[in-house]
């Protein structure tokens, strides 16, 4: 199967490659079928975290070896847990209720080398921007949110509104990041696609409509999902790149694999996805010259 999932996309998808000169496919060595959804992957490529379809619980998995180990079953952690720039530590969120049953959501610390864990931010109802990193001290890239469904950015401990495509409460943001050279925002607008723009909310480019869950790959290369429903049931789903440089956009899995949620790794070259039964895909890129 391995063997001719890579034989395939290397002939068919290269033939019309635009982004990625090269694309070869292969499972994740012990991935089985479950409640898997891809929620992260470490800055060296080495292993990825997994939580469930409801973000309840996050796993650690070797992409060497596929060898995999709980780090915590609280719900809420698959919820954009941060990894360290070190893979050290992880923050994640945990959920819970107070007295009057409201929600709450603390922030825990993970350390990864001694398997503790420690509450790291006291449970509140919004939880804004925030890095895997010791202190605020330490990290002083801006942090990019969502609150209230609007787009918010920290830069040296000034939030700000930014919300490029208004205010209103039609519009409706999500998956916020950073690009790695901390200078791009991107982001997803329900019912219009995914944009980037600078941290003024200025210089808006437009991807896609179909670049959903999107994550960068390099400054300068976005990778998202082209999934689509009947409104009930997932019919297909497959990995797309895009180049905002010139605009070209390349699918990079075939969408009869389902493959969702890319996780991306430049330095390796590595872009990982899970399919729709929860088994877990590693895309091997090489971009053109």
């Amino acid at each position: 199967m391995r063997l001719f999932l890579m034989l395939f996309l290397s002939c068919s998808l290269t033939m019309q490659a635009q982004v990625f000169q090269h694309i070869a496919l292969e499972k994740v060595a012990g991935s089985q079928p479950g409640d898997c959804r891809l929620a992260g992957i470490s800055p060296d490529g080495s292993y990825i975290l997994a939580t469930t379809q409801t973000n309840k619980g996050l796993r650690r998995i070797d992409l060497k070896t596929g060898k995999s180990s709980l780090l915590t079953d609280t719900p809420g952690a698959g919820f954009e847990p941060k990894i360290s720039a070190d893979g050290r530590h992880v923050v994640c969120r945990k959920v819970t209720f107070d007295e009057r049953h409201l929600r709450q959501t603390s922030l825990q610390m993970l350390d990864l080398e001694q398997g503790t864990q420690r509450q790291w931010r006291a449970p509140a109802r919004n939880v804004g921007g925030y890095s895997a990193e010791e202190s605020a001290e330490t990290s002083k890239s801006p942090e990019v949110f969502i609150e209230d469904m609007q787009l918010m950015v920290t830069v040296d401990g000034v939030t700000t509104n930014i919300s490029p495509n208004g205010t209103d409460e039609d519009t409706r943001y999500i998956w916020p990041s950073l690009s790695p050279d901390g200078k791009r925002i991107l982001y997803y607008v329900s019912g219009e696609g995914a944009y980037v723009c600078n941290l003024e909310g200025k210089d808006v480019q437009f991807i896609a409509h179909d670049c959903r869950a999107p994550q960068w790959y390099d400054d300068s290369i976005v990778i998202g999902m082209n999934d689509r429903d009947d409104g009930k049931l997932l019919l297909s789903s497959s990995i797309m790149a895009y180049s905002l440089d010139n605009g070209k956009a390349q699918e990079l899995t075939d969408n009869r694999l389902t493959l969702m949620y890319p996780q991306c790794c430049a330095a390796k070259g590595i872009i990982v996805c899970s399919a729709a039964n929860g088994e877990i895909y590693v895309v091997r890129t090489r971009q053109q010259k």
